[in-house]
């Protein structure tokens, strides 16, 4: 054991002596000088998530009260623009005006008792808007729309009919809307026969 000692320590001198500075080259000796070291900032690894661009309720959509009428209270002049041919300038007479925030949208019409006069559009020429399912009636927007017959025999009036459906603020407006005029105060009144 006492063989490796002087062995050891001849290598550890000669690795103490190899480290050691050397000035024999005319080089400063070096001086480490500790640096201060500031932290830095995670970088993120992702972008962050994009925001929604959808307008962002409050609360639950509600569905608004709505009704339909079978028969809605419409009233207007009916004038002949040909014989034969009637054109009806038609007009809500329920509660007046239409309250604000409801929207009454306008059936297809029909004629009650059928078989003396039939709806033709064409009695009613340049006249606009028709009765159609595009019209829709509102407090701020309201105009007349028109509903043409043609006759085919004679008889008694025939009532225009006009179905309505109606969406609402609230359900009290809903309930007011037939008001005191039931149904269609429209009628046909058959001339004589053209023949």
């Amino acid at each position: 054991m006492a063989q490796w000692r002087p062995m050891v320590a001849i290598v550890v001198s000669m690795l103490l002596f190899g480290c050691a500075g050397n000035d024999s080259a005319g080089d400063d000796p070096v001086t480490l000088v500790p640096t201060e070291t500031t932290p830095t900032e995670p970088t993120p690894t992702s972008e962050p998530p994009l925001e929604p661009t959808d307008p962002e309720s409050s609360q639950p959509t509600q569905q608004k009260p709505s009704i339909e009428i079978a028969s809605a209270p419409i009233g207007g002049n009916v004038e002949t623009t040909q014989p034969g041919y009637q054109c009806a300038e038609v007009n809500w007479l329920g509660k007046n005006p239409i309250p604000d925030g409801t929207s009454i949208k306008v059936g297809s019409p029909h004629l009650e008792p059928g078989g003396v006069f039939e709806l033709d559009q064409t009695a009613c020429g340049d006249k606009t808007p028709l009765c159609t399912g595009d019209i829709e009636w509102q407090a701020g927007s309201f105009q007349p729309c028109y509903v043409g017959a043609k006759q085919l025999t004679a008889g008694d009036p025939v009532a225009l009919i006009l179905s309505v459906s109606a969406e609402c603020a609230t359900e009290a407006d809903c309930k007011a809307l037939p008001g005191n005029v039931p149904g269609s105060q429209i009628s046909f009144a058959p001339g004589p026969p053209s023949g």
